[in-house]
């Protein structure tokens, strides 16, 4: 199962999380969608396989609603995170300077702490809409190999 957990400030990473969500099912890959601002963060250890949709608030913070998970991965002292594997989407305008910076912090974050990238992370511009298909499919891709193991 992918826990897709999203943060964002508009609903536009809300939105997405549930297109990709749709995409991962009508290719039979289980997900459940997740506003980061309603799970614990500690709850990342009941999970195996997650995807992150985020967009970057103000001058490059996490949104609101993910702010405490941001924290958490940032922070929390000998955090071990290699049961998890992970992808990242990040959604920003290349117009600021901290284009799609939440995005590449979760990344960073989750690697420093053990956490195994099931594909590279893709940072998105605006128009996010023509970005994510391939990345997608790629996406579904590994997640078929690693259930046939």
């Amino acid at each position: 199962m992918l826990a897709i957990l999203f943060g964002t400030q508009s609903g536009n990473a809300r939105n997405l999380a549930h297109v990709i969500s749709e995409g991962l099912s009508s290719s039979e890959i289980e997900n459940e969608v997740f506003d980061m601002g309603e799970v614990d963060p500690s709850e990342i250890f009941s999970f195996k396989n997650i995807l992150i949709v985020t967009s970057t608030y103000g001058d490059g913070e996490a949104p609101d609603n993910a702010s405490e998970w941001y924290s958490f991965v940032k922070h929390e002292e000998d955090l071990n995170l290699s049961h998890l594997h992970y992808a990242v989407l990040g959604l920003g305008d290349t117009y600021y300077p901290h284009f799609c910076q939440c995005g590449k912090d979760f990344d960073e974050y989750l690697s420093k702490r053990g956490a195994l990238a099931l594909l590279p992370r893709l940072d998105c511009d605006l128009y996010y809409e023509d970005q994510y298909g391939d990345w997608l499919k790629k996406l579904i891709s590994v997640l078929k190999y690693s259930e046939a193991e």
